[in-house]
């Protein structure tokens, strides 16, 4: 009988690379997002189920666990997420809110009804998809900075909680290149207006540019990604955490070498 994964968040990034690497390595796939239309061009076949999945409303959390109870679901990629950036002094309580929805509390929301049918698989395990920015912080990211340092806390919490019976992994990535990255001038909303006239209308510019630019030159392309957290679902035994890219393992180094004022006048230096 096939082993299936449901992934959210499969209409762009990591989540949509995933979906055809996992059924080329005999995986049944419950691929996930908001607006199932988006997932259409994807190859029908008996390995896959498309499901529309909003992480923030419990009733559809309900239902996409109440279609997968037939299934022998082995794996869980709690991998949907968006960034909302600007500077902390202007973000909205509702802006903040709103990220915490989706990425912190939809997470959990979904590794609880999960939780039930992967314990009935032996070698079951969750994939946790937080960020290189769950370990440390940059100017102009703050609400995305803070939840996935809670999605970390809440997997290694997760992994005492329920390790013996159900791995827990975190994925920690850098820089991927993807639909991510290109709609995040679409994530100020109207946040440049309320910037004008501060001290922060320079940086929303400069910050734009900067994440353009390292999308175009440094960030990893979303198959490759793929590629390293397909190998942590097929592992006998899936490692704790999975740090992806070059850039999220030098990064870290970096910051645990520098003394704490020179990292923050390198990040200054940078964004601001």
């Amino acid at each position: 009988m096939r082993n299936w994964v449901l992934i959210t968040g499969c209409s762009t990034g990591i989540g949509r690379a995933l979906v055809p690497l996992c059924r080329e390595a005999g995986w049944g796939v419950v691929a996930t997002a908001r607006n199932p239309a988006a997932l259409a061009d994807l190859a029908p076949g008996d390995d896959l189920r498309i499901l529309a999945l909003d992480v923030t409303d419990g009733g559809s959390i309900a239902a996409a666990a109440s279609a997968c109870a037939d299934l022998k679901l082995r794996a869980l990629v709690n991998n949907a997420g968006y960034g909302q950036v600007g500077p902390l002094e202007l973000i909205r309580p509702e802006e903040l809110r709103a990220q915490f929805e989706t990425n912190v509390i939809g997470l959990q929301a979904m590794t609880n009804a999960f939780l039930p049918l992967l314990r009935r698989e032996p070698g079951a395990r969750i994939l946790q998809v937080a960020s290189m920015l769950g370990r440390l912080s940059i100017p102009l990211a703050g609400p995305y900075n803070a939840s996935k340092h809670a999605v970390v806390a809440l997997a290694e919490s997760l992994r005492l909680e329920v390790g013996r019976e159900v791995a827990v992994v975190l994925v920690e990535p850098g820089a991927i290149r993807s639909a991510f990255r290109e709609s995040l001038a679409k994530v100020w909303g109207d946040l440049p207006e309320r910037a004008k006239g501060t001290r922060y209308e320079a940086a929303i510019a400069r910050y734009l540019r900067l994440r353009r630019d390292q999308a175009d030159r440094h960030a990893m392309d979303a198959g490759a990604c793929a590629r390293k957290m397909l190998r942590a679902l097929d592992a006998a035994h899936p490692p704790r955490r999975l740090v992806i890219g070059r850039d999220a393992f030098w990064v870290r180094k970096l910051k645990a070498l520098l003394p704490e004022s020179w990292w923050e006048r390198l990040m200054r230096r940078i964004y601001l």
